[in-house]
């Protein structure tokens, strides 16, 4: 015990200089990895528009009182709204928002550490074994959870319990089960990734499809004040890359050799099963000097069965369900259109290739592990660095 004592004063001084981080590297005894995603909205209708909105306290192990209102928690994430579209690779040390797009997100937790040479320091470690869940609703104000009055402290929207394994890497999600009734349940997988055979010189991404159940069916075709028709997936869809550059016009055009390059299939399920991974070079434009691939673009079309990039047509005047696309990275300032229904930045410059100032290269260029995941109508990514040499200045 005074050992501990003892390197608090240090630990909290190297995280003061380091600047970059905001982890504790305090290890628990056989700790599992948790990262935790808010993934609901609602869509309002008639059977639901008085129910609450998705802003949330997620709780590990809640102690409820008579009424079965939560007064306490081994573990809470509060203030837990609806993720981003990209959940970076490590989290923003600078930033003090009490607003969450995730758990742990800026939260100071005891942040997992290196994980067979993967940054996790935006999983938070856990207890092992079994843990009693709980998301509860909560006002749309900075009152932490447990500061809040009783009648405040929302409704339970998921109640379940989890086992979770020492050593693994878990992804949960709060999702939409069916897409009539609304109804949230949670999704918990246990990631792969760490444990793969990954090379250094190549970029690896899976696909999910999580939306609700009855989705594609039952969700309209077209949204009110959106004239794309193109972001509904069917339920199983083929999958095809394109890397770019910015042509001199500002459109990306692919680079020699990648474009329109199949790659399997996303699928709609909400078992958690991890997906396959499929890969494409770090540096694929043998134009680049092999430390920064240069500014450049990933495309992803989701093509129905029977369709390709060579007969799709124009994307929009095809039937719904035929096709979609997301592409990330410099895309250049065009808004989103028939045929790039989604844009995600992610790194600026790279898309899913993390570039940043290690050693003395700045920007150095990195391969990374990323996770492309539909969820009723929105697309979303996770991208996993590994550990990179710190700047040299």
């Amino acid at each position: 015990m005074n050992n501990k004592y003892f390197l608090l004063p240090l630990l909290l001084a190297a995280l003061f200089f380091s600047g970059c981080r905001k982890t504790d590297y305090v290890v628990l005894d056989n700790p599992a990895y948790l990262r935790v995603f808010n993934c609901l909205e609602f869509t309002t209708n008639l059977d639901n528009k008085d129910a609450p909105q998705p802003f949330l306290t997620f709780l590990v192990d809640p102690v409820m009182d008579d009424a079965g209102v939560p007064v306490s928690a081994a573990i809470t994430g509060d203030f837990l709204e609806r993720r981003s579209d990209w959940a970076r690779p490590y989290p923003d040390a600078a930033s003090n928002v009490l607003w969450q797009k995730e758990y742990p997100g800026t939260k100071r937790v005891l942040a997992a550490p290196i994980v067979n040479g993967y940054d996790l320091s935006s999983w938070a470690q856990v207890p092992s074994g079994k843990h009693h869940i709980v998301f509860r609703t909560r006002p749309l104000n900075n009152v932490p959870y447990f500061e809040l009055d009783k009648m405040e402290r929302g409704v339970t929207l998921i109640d379940t319990t989890i086992d979770l394994s020492a050593g693994e890497v878990y992804t949960m999600h709060a999702l939409i089960k069916e897409y009539t009734s609304q109804q949230p349940f949670m999704y918990l997988r246990k990631e792969t990734f760490p444990k793969q055979p990954f090379a250094d010189s190549m970029v690896y991404v899976n696909f999910y499809n999580l939306s609700a159940a009855n989705f594609y069916t039952k969700a309209p075709d077209a949204v009110p004040n959106e004239d794309l028709s193109n972001t509904k997936l069917s339920d199983t869809m083929n999958v095809y890359y394109s890397l770019n550059k910015l042509a001199a016009n500002g459109a990306p055009v692919a680079l020699p050799g990648y474009k329109g390059i199949p790659v399997g299939q996303i699928i709609y399920s909400l078992e958690p099963k991890v997906t396959p991974y499929y890969s494409f070079p770090l540096f694929a434009d043998t134009s680049s000097n092999k430390i920064f691939t240069g500014n450049m673009s990933q495309q992803f079309g989701f093509y129905a069965p029977g369709f390709t990039p060579e007969n799709l047509g124009y994307p929009a005047f095809i039937p719904v369900g035929v096709y979609a696309a997301v592409i990330m990275g410099d895309y250049g300032e065009s808004g989103r259109n028939a045929y790039l229904p989604f844009k995600i930045k992610c790194d600026l410059r790279t898309g899913l290739v993390v570039s940043i100032h290690s050693g003395t290269n700045n920007p150095r260029s990195f391969a990374t592990v990323n996770t492309v995941e539909y969820i009723n109508r929105r697309m979303y990514v996770t991208t996993i660095q590994r550990k990179f040499a710190p700047p040299v200045y």
